[in-house]
């Protein structure tokens, strides 16, 4: 492996090299494995520049709203929830979920998709979405790729959790697992940090990584070769995620020229931390809402609403082609300084996923309702948590039983199934007394 040695020195690495020299046998064999995943001229020219100019280090002068619409409110709602589904029922349209994360904020040891939210059935985040899928897939008469992003830190225990439950029903064949990509994070004088004698200090590349992963790990040749032409791609933690949502899909596939489109919701008050949809030097993008100016953040327009209003809520959908674009472009890296392995002040290096919509040109805003779609698992109290869902779940539940006439009770909160149905469909007077106990759960609100 002198091959590596030399690389090493190249980059300015040579007190790893050094090191490197005085391991034999499994531990030498660990380290040159972990060696050999970094580009390790692009960690020295990262570390050189410190932070690489991008979206969010610089929010341009010429910041401009991107106006968006209710999907729902649309005249051609009807009509692209019907293409979405001759599209879905072709097979063209797969799920990827990006999963990387620890549910470590939540108290929870472990991946944050097999975390039980406390809902009446205690189905954790990975069933609640697994079922979405099979109903959607049986409604449209055809079955549905679901590619999930782990991380080197969840993906054995994530893969295992799937195994035990017998995939939830779903045919092995359509599920595909690989983990997203590391960077070695740096010390503050640009040194690879090691973590313990036979590894580097790898961490999670950030969320923008998952383009090279799924092309990197197969799973994008994998999507073509089964002829999928969208790829709806979201985050493990939305309690409410309309997975593969037909009308959505049917929205862009009708616009024509964009190459992705994003579900998009009224922010809640000004100072809610959610990323912002906007223009900057003409190009779509996210702007992340500690880099928004507080000028920009709490613009209003003559009616009082928010001038920049578009928050963003992790739900995509990409165009097959582009996400063959994705798979080579160099999206730009975000720094951050943390102690890693007890070294204070160590350079960790991100790519964000939003980063990616200005190289694609035009992007479709998708405007959804917060109280249908949106309800991230983030916090272990407070705003985002597991609490919060299960309120937003039951009203919303409640809802859908009383558009469908059922004689409930206006003051208990209700689980249905997602077996039962995927958004509201398939529910009468009927069905509720016969699923009510099984399929329908009824609960108090805390």
């Amino acid at each position: 492996m002198s091959n590596l040695i030399e690389i090493l020195n190249n980059a300015g690495q040579e007190e790893l090299a050094n090191y490197l020299n005085t391991l034999e046998g499994d531990a030498r064999k660990r380290l040159e494995r972990d060696i050999a995943s970094q580009d390790w001229e692009e960690l020295k020219a990262l570390h050189a520049e410190k932070s690489t100019a991008s979206l969010s280090d610089n929010v341009s002068s010429d910041l401009k709203p991107m106006p968006f619409k209710i999907g729902a409110d649309d005249l051609r709602y009807e009509f692209w929830k019907e293409t979405g589904e001759i599209i879905l029922g072709k097979g063209q349209v797969a799920a990827f979920l990006v999963a990387g994360g620890q549910g470590s904020r939540l108290g929870f040891e472990g991946p944050k998709g097999m975390f039980d939210i406390g809902l009446p059935s205690h189905k954790s985040l990975f069933q609640l979405q697994a079922e979405r899928l099979q109903n959607l897939a049986a409604q449209v008469g055809h079955a549905i790729p679901w590619c999930i992003m782990t991380s080197p830190l969840n993906h054995e225990a994530t893969v295992n959790f799937f195994t035990e439950h017998n995939f939830f029903g779903m045919d092995r064949q359509n599920i595909r697992f690989f983990e997203q990509g590391t960077i070695c994070a740096l010390s503050p004088d640009g040194k690879a940090v090691r973590d313990g004698e036979d590894h580097l200090a790898l961490v999670p590349d950030g969320n923008g990584g998952c383009f090279r992963a799924l092309a990197q790990s197969g799973s994008l040749a994998w999507l073509i070769e089964r002829g999928v032409r969208y790829v709806f791609l979201y985050s493990v933690d939305n309690a409410l995620c309309r997975i593969c949502d037909p009308a959505f899909i049917g929205a862009l596939a009708s616009e024509g020229r964009s190459m992705s489109a994003s579900k998009v919701v009224h922010k809640a008050n000004a100072g809610e931390k959610v990323g912002i949809f906007a223009f900057q030097n003409n190009k779509p993008g996210v702007v992340e809402y500690s880099d928004l100016p507080e000028e920009y953040r709490d613009m209003t327009n003559p009616d009082g609403s928010l001038t920049f209003d578009g928050g963003n809520i992790a739900i995509h959908l990409f165009k097959i082609e582009g996400l063959r674009k994705l798979q080579t472009s160099k999206l730009p890296w975000h720094t951050a300084r943390k102690t890693v392995c007890g070294i204070e002040k160590c350079w960790k290096f991100e790519q964000f996923l939003f980063d990616a919509f200005p190289q694609l040109g035009s992007m479709m805003p998708f405007g959804v309702i917060r109280e249908e779609e949106f309800s991230p698992v983030k916090n272990a109290e407070g705003n985002d948590s597991p609490k919060t869902a299960r309120t937003m779940i039951g009203k919303l539940h409640r809802e859908w039983l009383r558009k469908a006439h059922a004689e409930i009770n206006p003051n208990k909160l209700y689980e249905i199934s997602p077996t039962l149905s995927y958004a509201g469909e398939n529910l009468s007077r009927r069905v509720f007394e016969r699923e009510l106990g099984k399929n329908i759960l009824e609960f108090d609100e805390e």
